[in-house]
Order: structure tokens, then C-alpha cells, then sequence
């Protein structure tokens, strides 16, 4: 017997199926997930190498063979892709689909800090990222000037920055090339010496009043003291401020002894657009 003739015969069956795909169908559709223009979600990262003064032989031999070989060895690699120029590295790090991409790249992230120790120390940052196929569309701006330091070109690089945000189309803006700013804290050997006041002193009050020095040093004629110190210090006024000695009525505070100021890291690298002195 044929299904068509079984269907016409047996007309209420075949009705009753019919509604119970109907009313399935109603269903699923109901509570079917739903999103507006939702993001697809592509198993891909990018490992960003920044290694200042390497040349492209030297990135490949020391920082990209090493970084592929231990990829090469995870599970579920569909594919490593990488492109190297001076300075720099970008590898395109490629699973395949149906992985979990939260777990692959914390995978990626553990991977990369295993590795660390085996790579060059003087290796600026290693970034990842992960990849996304709504957002693939890079641009780079150089701010140039021969002349101008480095907090005029950070309080250029803002303000660029403050009219790029405006635009809606731009999902992240980052300005970088320029150190770190920092406290610097020089004291006054000569003045100490009158007063009586010990360097370990101040550093020692400095490092207990929890104040919040932001990669300080204190500077003692050639030598460099590190300050790393946490809390809720809001400017240099509060750290002068600082009381390092009390005694016999009298109350000497920090800036009575030294010279605090806001500061640079010292360079660590060069940023430059066509040889010539920029931040990005």
C-alpha cells in the first residue's frame, strides 16, 4: 500500500499527525534563541609580538619557530599563520570549529606564559586577541614631532583620542609609544644629613603609609630605589605631604627633604614613523 493511499484513507491519523508537526513547529519557534544581527563566533586568535630592534631573522628564529612548535602541539589546530617584519610578529592561531573558544584561549594565554621563560627578556609586550570576523579592520595613526615631550604628544594623543570616540563605528582606540608616567622622589642628601633622617627612613614610612606610587623610584646619587607601595593617594601634594621625621615640636615633612615630581620611565624602546620620532 502506498502512502498516499494510507494518508486519504486513514485521513484523520494523517490530520492529527499533521498538527503534532504544526504545533512542534509553533513551538520551537517560539522559544527559539534570537538575536539582532548576532556575532558569529570565529575559533581564531592573533599573538601580537613586540620585540624592538629585532630584525625579521632574529623574530623568526627566536620568537616565532619556538611559538609555532608549541602551538603546532595543541589539540584542535586547524591552522598557524604568521607574518614578521622588524620589531614585530603577528600569528594567526586557527582552530577548528566547534572548539570551545573561552577554554582555547585561556589554553593559548597558559601556552604563551610556559613559554616566556625560553623567550628573549628584553621582549616589549605579547598581546592576544581574540578574533572576530565583525571586527577585522586595523588603523594606525603616528603623532609626530622631533621636538615636543612626551606629556604634549600624550595630551595630543587625548585628544585625537576624545574625537576618534565619537565615532561609532571604532569598537576600541589605545594610544601607545610613550613610558609610563611615574613619581620620581630625589632626595636631599645634604638636608637629611643635617636633620638626622635616614634614607631607609623615608623609604620604609613611604612604603607603610600605603601610598599609591604608580612604578616610583627614589633616586640617592647613583643609586635607583624601587617604591612599590598600594592605597588611595590622589596627587603629589598628598605624597609631599608625607611626614618622615617628628621630634621635639618639630614635624618634617617629605618635600622638606626632597623633590617630588611626576616622570617618564626611562626608555626601554624607540617608536618610529618613517625614521622619524612619533607615538601611535
Amino acid at each position: 500500500m502506498k502512502i498516499t493511499e494510507f494518508s486519504v484513507r486513514n485521513y484523520q491519523f494523517t490530520l492529527v499527525i499533521f498538527l503534532g508537526i504544526f504545533l512542534l513547529g509553533v513551538f520551537s519557534l517560539l522559544n527559539m534563541p534570537k538575536g539582532e544581527d548576532p556575532e558569529p563566533v570565529f575559533p581564531g586568535f592573533v599573538v601580537v609580538v613586540i620585540y624592538p630592534g629585532a630584525s625579521p631573522s632574529d623574530m623568526e628564529e627566536q620568537v616565532v619557530d619556538p611559538m609555532e612548535k608549541s602551538f603546532n602541539e595543541l589539540e584542535d589546530i586547524d591552522q598557524i599563520v604568521s607574518e614578521i617584519s622588524d620589531g614585530i610578529a603577528i600569528m594567526r592561531v586557527e582552530y577548528e570549529f566547534g572548539v570551545n573558544v573561552d577554554e582555547k584561549y585561556q589554553e593559548v594565554i597558559r601556552e604563551i606564559g610556559t613559554l616566556q621563560r625560553d623567550l628573549p627578556q628584553d621582549i616589549y609586550r605579547i598581546d592576544v586577541n581574540k578574533v572576530s570576523p565583525t571586527d577585522v579592520n586595523i588603523f594606525q595613526l603616528a603623532l609626530i614631532s622631533e621636538t615636543a615631550s612626551y606629556a604634549e604628544l600624550e595630551e595630543q594623543a587625548e585628544k585625537l583620542k576624545t574625537e576618534l570616540e565619537k565615532i561609532r563605528s571604532l569598537k576600541n582606540i589605545e594610544s601607545w609609544g610613550f613610558p609610563e608616567q611615574q613619581v620620581r622622589i630625589e632626595l636631599h642628601l645634604e638636608k637629611m644629613a643635617q636633620l638626622r633622617i635616614p634614607t631607609n627612613n623615608v623609604l620604609n614610612l613611604l612604603q607603610a603609609e600605603n601610598l599609591n606610587i604608580p612604578g616610583g623610584n627614589i633616586n640617592v646619587n647613583t643609586k635607583k630605589i624601587n617604591v612599590k607601595t598600594s592605597g588611595n593617594y590622589k596627587s603629589l601634594t598628598e605624597i609631599e605631604n608625607t611626614i618622615v621625621a617628628a621630634g621635639n615640636g618639630q614635624v618634617i615633612y617629605l618635600k622638606e627633604i626632597a623633590d617630588v615630581r611626576m616622570d617618564y620611565q626611562n626608555e626601554t624602546h624607540l617608536v618610529r614613523q618613517n625614521g622619524h620620532r612619533a607615538i601611535l
